[in-house]
Protein backbone atom coordinates (compact mmCIF):
# COMPACT_ATOMS: atom_id res chain seq x y z
CA UNK A 1 0.00 0.00 0.00
CA UNK A 2 1.53 3.46 -0.95
CA UNK A 3 2.06 5.53 2.39
CA UNK A 4 0.41 8.97 2.76
CA UNK A 5 2.78 11.96 2.38
CA UNK A 6 3.01 13.68 6.15
CA UNK A 7 1.33 17.05 5.80
CA UNK A 8 4.65 19.20 5.52
CA UNK A 9 5.07 17.60 1.81
CA UNK A 10 1.80 18.02 1.03
CA UNK A 11 1.99 21.89 2.10
CA UNK A 12 5.10 22.09 0.24
CA UNK A 13 3.59 20.80 -2.80
CA UNK A 14 0.08 23.18 -2.25
CA UNK A 15 2.15 26.46 -2.24
CA UNK A 16 4.61 25.48 -4.95
CA UNK A 17 1.81 24.55 -7.15
CA UNK A 18 3.00 21.01 -7.55
CA UNK A 19 0.06 19.29 -5.38
CA UNK A 20 -1.94 16.64 -7.72
CA UNK A 21 -5.59 16.11 -7.23
CA UNK A 22 -5.18 13.55 -5.08
CA UNK A 23 -2.64 15.35 -3.02
CA UNK A 24 -5.54 18.20 -2.68
CA UNK A 25 -8.05 15.89 -1.10
CA UNK A 26 -5.77 14.38 1.46
CA UNK A 27 -4.10 17.96 2.28
CA UNK A 28 -8.33 19.54 2.79
CA UNK A 29 -9.12 16.56 4.93
CA UNK A 30 -5.77 16.88 7.10
CA UNK A 31 -6.60 20.46 7.58
CA UNK A 32 -9.95 19.72 8.80
CA UNK A 33 -8.82 17.43 11.26
CA UNK A 34 -6.10 19.88 12.87
CA UNK A 35 -6.30 22.42 15.18
CA UNK A 36 -6.18 25.84 14.21
CA UNK A 37 -3.13 26.50 16.48
CA UNK A 38 -0.79 24.60 13.96
CA UNK A 39 -1.98 25.36 11.07
CA UNK A 40 -1.74 29.66 12.27
CA UNK A 41 1.86 27.38 13.01
CA UNK A 42 2.78 26.44 9.52
CA UNK A 43 1.66 29.47 7.63
CA UNK A 44 3.35 31.84 10.42
CA UNK A 45 6.83 29.55 9.10
CA UNK A 46 5.90 29.99 5.57
CA UNK A 47 5.66 33.32 5.56
CA UNK A 48 8.82 34.04 7.36
CA UNK A 49 11.18 31.51 5.52
CA UNK A 50 13.26 33.78 3.78
CA UNK A 51 14.16 32.83 0.27
CA UNK A 52 15.90 34.65 -2.83
CA UNK A 53 12.52 35.57 -4.82
CA UNK A 54 12.20 38.71 -6.97
CA UNK A 55 10.94 41.99 -5.48
CA UNK A 56 6.75 42.10 -5.24
CA UNK A 57 5.31 45.44 -4.77
CA UNK A 58 1.76 45.33 -5.31
CA UNK A 59 -1.48 46.75 -3.37
CA UNK A 60 -3.87 43.76 -3.42
CA UNK A 61 -0.97 41.70 -2.00
CA UNK A 62 0.01 43.88 0.59
CA UNK A 63 -3.98 43.59 1.70
CA UNK A 64 -3.78 39.95 1.93
CA UNK A 65 -1.01 39.77 3.62
CA UNK A 66 -2.04 41.88 6.32
CA UNK A 67 -4.89 39.96 6.47
CA UNK A 68 -2.92 37.14 6.81
CA UNK A 69 -0.74 38.74 9.48
CA UNK A 70 -4.39 39.90 11.69
CA UNK A 71 -5.14 36.07 11.42
CA UNK A 72 -2.84 34.60 12.92
CA UNK A 73 -2.72 37.64 15.83
CA UNK A 74 0.66 39.17 14.78
CA UNK A 75 1.37 43.38 14.14
CA UNK A 76 1.49 43.62 9.63
CA UNK A 77 5.27 43.61 9.31
CA UNK A 78 5.30 45.32 5.14
CA UNK A 79 8.75 44.58 5.05
CA UNK A 80 8.35 40.71 5.19
CA UNK A 81 6.17 41.29 1.66
CA UNK A 82 9.18 42.04 -0.25
CA UNK A 83 10.40 39.00 0.17
CA UNK A 84 7.36 36.89 -1.20
CA UNK A 85 6.07 36.11 -4.45
CA UNK A 86 2.76 36.70 -4.70
CA UNK A 87 1.93 32.77 -5.52
CA UNK A 88 2.79 32.02 -2.34
CA UNK A 89 1.25 35.49 -0.51
CA UNK A 90 -2.03 34.32 -2.39
CA UNK A 91 -1.61 30.55 -1.67
CA UNK A 92 -1.51 30.94 1.74
CA UNK A 93 -4.05 33.33 2.40
CA UNK A 94 -6.19 30.55 0.48
CA UNK A 95 -5.49 28.20 3.17
CA UNK A 96 -6.48 30.40 5.74
CA UNK A 97 -9.66 32.19 3.96
CA UNK A 98 -10.86 29.29 1.78
CA UNK A 99 -11.91 26.95 4.71
CA UNK A 100 -14.93 27.01 6.73
CA UNK A 101 -13.35 25.47 9.76
CA UNK A 102 -11.49 28.81 10.31
CA UNK A 103 -14.50 31.44 9.08
CA UNK A 104 -17.89 30.80 9.06
CA UNK A 105 -20.37 32.01 6.67
CA UNK A 106 -24.40 33.31 8.07
CA UNK A 107 -26.10 30.85 5.76
CA UNK A 108 -29.67 32.08 6.64
CA UNK A 109 -30.65 33.11 3.25
CA UNK A 110 -28.25 30.75 1.70
CA UNK A 111 -30.11 28.05 -0.77
CA UNK A 112 -28.54 25.17 -1.38
CA UNK A 113 -25.89 26.06 -4.02
CA UNK A 114 -23.52 23.33 -4.33
CA UNK A 115 -20.01 23.05 -6.92
CA UNK A 116 -20.33 21.34 -10.49
CA UNK A 117 -20.06 18.02 -11.74
CA UNK A 118 -19.95 15.72 -14.55
CA UNK A 119 -22.92 16.30 -16.73
CA UNK A 120 -24.25 16.99 -20.13
CA UNK A 121 -26.37 15.92 -22.70
CA UNK A 122 -26.23 14.30 -25.93
CA UNK A 123 -28.30 15.65 -28.35
CA UNK A 124 -29.22 13.69 -31.89
CA UNK A 125 -32.03 14.43 -34.13
CA UNK A 126 -33.48 17.07 -31.62
CA UNK A 127 -33.70 14.45 -29.03
CA UNK A 128 -31.61 14.39 -25.99
CA UNK A 129 -29.83 12.17 -23.73
CA UNK A 130 -28.87 12.62 -20.48
CA UNK A 131 -25.26 12.02 -20.23
CA UNK A 132 -23.31 12.33 -16.53
CA UNK A 133 -21.07 9.96 -13.99
CA UNK A 134 -23.87 7.65 -13.56
CA UNK A 135 -24.52 6.88 -17.21
CA UNK A 136 -23.33 3.89 -18.98
CA UNK A 137 -24.45 2.60 -22.41
CA UNK A 138 -23.42 1.84 -25.77
CA UNK A 139 -25.11 2.23 -29.26
CA UNK A 140 -23.73 2.50 -32.90
CA UNK A 141 -24.77 5.68 -34.53
CA UNK A 142 -23.21 4.69 -37.88
CA UNK A 143 -22.28 1.31 -39.14
CA UNK A 144 -18.06 2.00 -38.62
CA UNK A 145 -18.31 3.75 -35.59
CA UNK A 146 -19.07 2.95 -32.04
CA UNK A 147 -20.25 5.09 -28.95
CA UNK A 148 -19.49 4.04 -24.99
CA UNK A 149 -20.85 6.25 -22.61
CA UNK A 150 -19.04 5.95 -19.40
CA UNK A 151 -19.17 6.18 -15.15
CA UNK A 152 -15.92 8.37 -15.42
CA UNK A 153 -17.89 11.66 -16.94
CA UNK A 154 -17.19 10.72 -20.96
CA UNK A 155 -18.55 10.00 -23.89
CA UNK A 156 -16.44 7.58 -26.52
CA UNK A 157 -16.79 7.80 -30.38
CA UNK A 158 -14.30 5.41 -31.77
CA UNK A 159 -13.69 3.93 -35.50
CA UNK A 160 -14.02 0.51 -36.24
CA UNK A 161 -14.06 0.60 -39.78
CA UNK A 162 -13.63 2.44 -43.36
CA UNK A 163 -16.98 2.80 -44.06
CA UNK A 164 -18.07 5.99 -44.41
CA UNK A 165 -21.90 5.14 -44.67
CA UNK A 166 -23.45 8.07 -42.08
CA UNK A 167 -20.09 9.55 -40.84
CA UNK A 168 -21.40 13.14 -41.63
CA UNK A 169 -24.44 12.71 -39.10
CA UNK A 170 -24.07 15.48 -36.36
CA UNK A 171 -24.00 14.85 -32.48
CA UNK A 172 -24.33 18.26 -30.04
CA UNK A 173 -22.81 17.42 -26.72
CA UNK A 174 -24.01 20.41 -24.34
CA UNK A 175 -22.99 20.93 -20.24
CA UNK A 176 -25.20 23.06 -18.27
CA UNK A 177 -24.41 25.86 -15.90
CA UNK A 178 -22.52 23.50 -13.30
CA UNK A 179 -21.51 20.99 -15.56
CA UNK A 180 -18.09 20.00 -17.39
CA UNK A 181 -17.92 16.55 -19.60
CA UNK A 182 -14.94 14.75 -21.74
CA UNK A 183 -15.72 13.64 -25.31
CA UNK A 184 -13.53 11.35 -27.33
CA UNK A 185 -14.03 12.01 -30.81
CA UNK A 186 -14.25 9.11 -33.94
CA UNK A 187 -10.64 10.12 -34.81
CA UNK A 188 -8.78 9.89 -30.74
CA UNK A 189 -9.22 13.56 -30.24
CA UNK A 190 -10.29 14.09 -26.55
CA UNK A 191 -12.56 17.15 -25.86
CA UNK A 192 -13.38 18.64 -22.22
CA UNK A 193 -16.28 21.20 -22.24
CA UNK A 194 -16.26 23.52 -19.76
CA UNK A 195 -19.25 24.81 -18.14
CA UNK A 196 -22.10 26.41 -20.10
CA UNK A 197 -20.53 25.24 -23.58
CA UNK A 198 -21.39 22.86 -26.05
CA UNK A 199 -19.78 21.01 -29.29
CA UNK A 200 -21.04 19.65 -32.72
CA UNK A 201 -19.15 17.47 -34.47
CA UNK A 202 -20.07 14.58 -37.17
CA UNK A 203 -20.00 10.70 -35.43
CA UNK A 204 -16.96 10.26 -37.81
CA UNK A 205 -14.41 11.84 -39.97
CA UNK A 206 -13.69 11.06 -43.43
CA UNK A 207 -12.55 13.59 -46.42
CA UNK A 208 -10.39 16.42 -46.94
CA UNK A 209 -10.46 18.31 -43.36
CA UNK A 210 -12.06 17.43 -39.71
CA UNK A 211 -14.59 20.13 -39.05
CA UNK A 212 -16.45 21.03 -35.74
CA UNK A 213 -18.31 23.87 -34.02
CA UNK A 214 -17.74 24.92 -30.40
CA UNK A 215 -19.27 27.51 -27.92
CA UNK A 216 -18.40 28.38 -24.55
CA UNK A 217 -15.29 26.92 -23.88
CA UNK A 218 -13.29 23.86 -24.76
CA UNK A 219 -10.12 22.48 -24.14
CA UNK A 220 -8.59 20.18 -27.06
CA UNK A 221 -6.22 17.69 -27.53
CA UNK A 222 -5.95 17.15 -31.12
CA UNK A 223 -5.32 13.50 -32.47
CA UNK A 224 -2.60 14.10 -35.45
CA UNK A 225 -3.26 13.61 -39.03
CA UNK A 226 -1.29 15.28 -41.74
CA UNK A 227 -3.33 14.67 -44.33
CA UNK A 228 -6.94 15.65 -42.42
CA UNK A 229 -6.42 19.22 -40.52
CA UNK A 230 -8.73 19.66 -37.46
CA UNK A 231 -10.94 23.33 -37.69
CA UNK A 232 -12.35 24.16 -34.61
CA UNK A 233 -14.89 27.02 -35.62
CA UNK A 234 -16.34 29.51 -32.79
CA UNK A 235 -17.72 32.71 -33.65
CA UNK A 236 -16.64 33.80 -36.67
CA UNK A 237 -13.18 32.50 -35.63
CA UNK A 238 -11.49 29.28 -37.75
CA UNK A 239 -8.75 27.69 -35.42
CA UNK A 240 -6.83 25.45 -38.01
CA UNK A 241 -4.24 22.85 -36.85
CA UNK A 242 -2.87 19.10 -37.46
CA UNK A 243 -2.49 18.07 -34.00
CA UNK A 244 -1.96 19.95 -30.88
CA UNK A 245 -3.33 21.11 -27.58
CA UNK A 246 -5.37 24.17 -27.23
CA UNK A 247 -8.08 26.05 -25.71
CA UNK A 248 -11.12 28.13 -26.74
CA UNK A 249 -12.83 30.63 -24.73
CA UNK A 250 -15.61 32.52 -26.31
CA UNK A 251 -17.41 33.74 -23.42
CA UNK A 252 -16.57 37.17 -23.46
CA UNK A 253 -17.17 39.46 -26.23
CA UNK A 254 -14.23 38.02 -28.26
CA UNK A 255 -12.67 34.57 -28.97
CA UNK A 256 -9.33 33.87 -26.65
CA UNK A 257 -7.25 30.80 -28.32
CA UNK A 258 -4.73 29.62 -26.46
CA UNK A 259 -1.83 27.05 -27.29
CA UNK A 260 -0.18 25.08 -25.13
CA UNK A 261 1.81 22.44 -27.71
CA UNK A 262 2.44 22.92 -31.60
CA UNK A 263 1.10 25.37 -33.76
CA UNK A 264 -2.71 26.42 -34.88
CA UNK A 265 -3.08 28.92 -37.64
CA UNK A 266 -6.21 31.39 -36.20
CA UNK A 267 -8.60 32.50 -39.54
CA UNK A 268 -10.90 35.70 -38.23
CA UNK A 269 -12.41 37.93 -41.15
CA UNK A 270 -9.66 38.66 -43.53
CA UNK A 271 -6.94 38.31 -40.76
CA UNK A 272 -4.29 35.34 -40.32
CA UNK A 273 -2.18 34.10 -37.40
CA UNK A 274 0.19 31.48 -36.52
CA UNK A 275 0.31 31.03 -32.92
CA UNK A 276 3.23 29.56 -30.90
CA UNK A 277 2.92 27.56 -27.33
CA UNK A 278 2.67 29.97 -24.63
CA UNK A 279 0.82 32.70 -26.50
CA UNK A 280 -2.81 33.35 -26.51
CA UNK A 281 -4.53 34.91 -30.05
CA UNK A 282 -7.36 37.23 -29.00
CA UNK A 283 -10.53 37.58 -32.17
CA UNK A 284 -12.53 40.31 -31.91
CA UNK A 285 -13.73 43.17 -33.87
CA UNK A 286 -10.03 45.07 -33.83
CA UNK A 287 -8.59 42.05 -35.46
CA UNK A 288 -6.37 39.43 -33.88
CA UNK A 289 -4.37 40.46 -30.98
CA UNK A 290 -1.55 38.14 -29.60
CA UNK A 291 -0.28 37.73 -25.88
CA UNK A 292 1.52 35.81 -23.82
CA UNK A 293 -0.58 33.55 -21.93
CA UNK A 294 -0.97 32.68 -18.42
CA UNK A 295 -0.84 28.91 -19.35
CA UNK A 296 -1.16 27.34 -15.69
CA UNK A 297 -4.33 29.45 -15.19
CA UNK A 298 -6.03 28.57 -18.40
CA UNK A 299 -5.12 25.14 -17.62
CA UNK A 300 -6.62 25.56 -14.12
CA UNK A 301 -10.30 24.00 -14.76
CA UNK A 302 -9.32 20.68 -16.66
CA UNK A 303 -7.30 19.78 -13.41
CA UNK A 304 -10.08 20.88 -10.87
CA UNK A 305 -8.69 23.89 -9.55
CA UNK A 306 -9.90 27.78 -10.25
CA UNK A 307 -6.39 29.62 -10.61
CA UNK A 308 -7.28 33.72 -11.04
CA UNK A 309 -3.90 35.41 -11.28
CA UNK A 310 -4.49 39.20 -10.84
CA UNK A 311 -8.31 39.04 -12.88
CA UNK A 312 -11.28 41.31 -12.42
CA UNK A 313 -13.62 40.72 -9.25
CA UNK A 314 -16.62 40.38 -12.32
CA UNK A 315 -14.44 37.76 -14.20
CA UNK A 316 -13.53 35.76 -11.21
CA UNK A 317 -17.87 35.97 -10.89
CA UNK A 318 -18.43 35.22 -14.55
CA UNK A 319 -16.70 32.25 -14.30
CA UNK A 320 -17.82 31.30 -10.57
CA UNK A 321 -21.61 31.48 -11.26
CA UNK A 322 -21.23 29.03 -14.24
CA UNK A 323 -19.83 26.60 -11.85
CA UNK A 324 -21.67 27.26 -9.12
CA UNK A 325 -25.15 28.41 -10.38
CA UNK A 326 -25.84 31.76 -9.62
CA UNK A 327 -26.39 34.86 -11.25
CA UNK A 328 -25.08 38.53 -10.32
CA UNK A 329 -25.76 42.22 -11.30
CA UNK A 330 -23.03 43.26 -13.80
CA UNK A 331 -22.84 47.33 -12.79
CA UNK A 332 -22.60 46.51 -9.05
CA UNK A 333 -19.43 45.16 -9.17
CA UNK A 334 -16.77 47.23 -8.23
CA UNK A 335 -13.09 47.61 -9.77
CA UNK A 336 -11.12 45.28 -8.20
CA UNK A 337 -8.65 42.44 -8.91
CA UNK A 338 -8.19 39.10 -7.26
CA UNK A 339 -5.27 36.81 -6.53
CA UNK A 340 -7.34 32.68 -5.99
CA UNK A 341 -6.45 29.59 -6.41
CA UNK A 342 -8.91 27.30 -4.83
CA UNK A 343 -10.32 23.35 -5.63
CA UNK A 344 -13.24 23.68 -7.87
CA UNK A 345 -14.76 21.15 -5.34
CA UNK A 346 -14.85 23.96 -2.84
CA UNK A 347 -18.21 24.71 -0.64
CA UNK A 348 -20.36 27.76 -1.62
CA UNK A 349 -19.76 29.72 1.43
CA UNK A 350 -16.32 28.92 2.10
CA UNK A 351 -16.12 30.42 -1.35
CA UNK A 352 -17.74 33.44 -0.38
CA UNK A 353 -16.21 34.05 2.67
CA UNK A 354 -12.64 34.10 0.78
CA UNK A 355 -14.23 36.77 -1.71
CA UNK A 356 -15.53 38.99 1.25
CA UNK A 357 -12.43 38.55 3.36
CA UNK A 358 -9.89 39.46 0.52
CA UNK A 359 -11.88 41.69 -1.40
CA UNK A 360 -13.13 44.02 1.86
CA UNK A 361 -16.74 43.28 0.64
CA UNK A 362 -19.90 41.77 1.80
CA UNK A 363 -22.02 39.53 -0.14
CA UNK A 364 -25.21 38.54 0.01
CA UNK A 365 -26.90 35.33 -1.92
CA UNK A 366 -30.77 35.17 -2.10
CA UNK A 367 -32.64 32.74 -4.42
CA UNK A 368 -29.35 32.27 -6.41
CA UNK A 369 -28.49 35.81 -6.77
CA UNK A 370 -25.76 37.13 -5.29
CA UNK A 371 -25.48 40.71 -4.09
CA UNK A 372 -22.77 43.35 -2.65
CA UNK A 373 -23.94 44.78 0.68
CA UNK A 374 -21.90 47.61 0.73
Amino acid sequence: MEQKPDFDKLFSRYLSNQATQNDLDLFFQDIKSMGEDKLKNYIDTELRTEEPLPAVSHPHLQHIFTKIEERIDRKPKSKLLLTRTWYKVAAAAAVVFGLSYLMFYNDTNQVNIVPGSSKAVLIINNEEKVLDDKTVSSFSPAAAISVTTAPDGSIIYKQISNDTTGLSALHTVTTPVGGFYKITLGDGTQVFLNAKSSIEFPVGFYGAERHVKVNGEAYFKVAKNKRMPFIVSVGGTDVKVLGTEFMINSFAKQTKTTLFEGSVQLNYLSKRQILIPGEEGISDQNGILVNQADTAATLAWTNGLFVFNDQPLINVLHELSRWYDFTFDEESIPNKRLYIRLNRNTAFKDVLQMLQTTTGLTFKIEERRLSIEN
